[in-house]
């Protein structure tokens, strides 16, 4: 992805930051093996624009900021998970996608792109019209830099992870247990009316 980015010409101000302000991040956007990530890449235009705000940041919001930027890899441990294109962005509606920012705060702060007026949009920035689609995932690259994300209510996290265990996880764990829980009850059960069945009933009246 990092050569997809080169390539443009019109991205070298992501590249640089990331480079600078969060090493390994722009070791995943490097890594082909990472595969199923996807990358919103603000133009050099969308930085210049907010350049005054950036000066005046500290490292770890910078890596905060980019961080919005990366969608993780979410690769299932049984296949992989769809290449995100335009049309699946558009066709979906309303969609909610992991960022590295939420990963590494555990805050778990999520993007949401959406169709406004017929356009893509992710928060508040525009999805330009080129997409580039690697075997590593998809870059999109933005009119705009998001500088804010709202983290999500516990109510919202707590259903976040449920679909992340369901979907994204190893589920055998979970119905590996549930499956357990059954057997025992039915034991648990079964044992408790054999014991009543084999109890003495009341003596007899004379």
């Amino acid at each position: 992805m990092v050569d997809v980015l080169q390539a443009t010409g019109d991205h070298t101000t992501f590249l640089h930051l990331f480079s600078q302000y969060d090493p390994e991040g722009y070791a995943i956007l490097a890594d082909p093996q990472l595969a199923d990530k996807t990358v919103w890449a603000p133009t050099d235009r969308a930085f210049l624009a907010i350049s005054d705000t950036l000066a005046s940041l500290s490292d770890e919001q910078i890596k905060a900021i980019l961080g919005y930027h990366i969608s993780p890899p979410r690769r299932a441990p049984w296949g992989s998970y769809p290449i995100v294109t335009p049309q699946l962005l558009t066709n979906g509606g309303k969609m909610v996608h992991r960022t590295r920012t939420g990963v590494l705060t555990g805050a778990d702060h999520r993007t949401q792109t959406s169709v406004v007026n017929g356009r893509l949009v992710i928060e508040n920035a525009q999805i330009l019209g080129t997409v580039w689609c690697t075997e590593a995932g998809s870059v999109f690259s933005l009119d705009s830099v998001i500088t804010a994300v709202v983290p999500p209510s516990p109510i919202v996290r707590m259903w976040y992870r449920l679909i992340q265990i369901l979907l994204y996880e190893d589920i055998r764990f979970v119905i590996y247990s549930t499956l357990g829980a059954m057997i025992l009850g039915s034991m648990v059960s079964w044992v408790i009316q054999r014991g009543q069945s084999l109890s003495p009933g009341p003596p007899a009246q004379k």
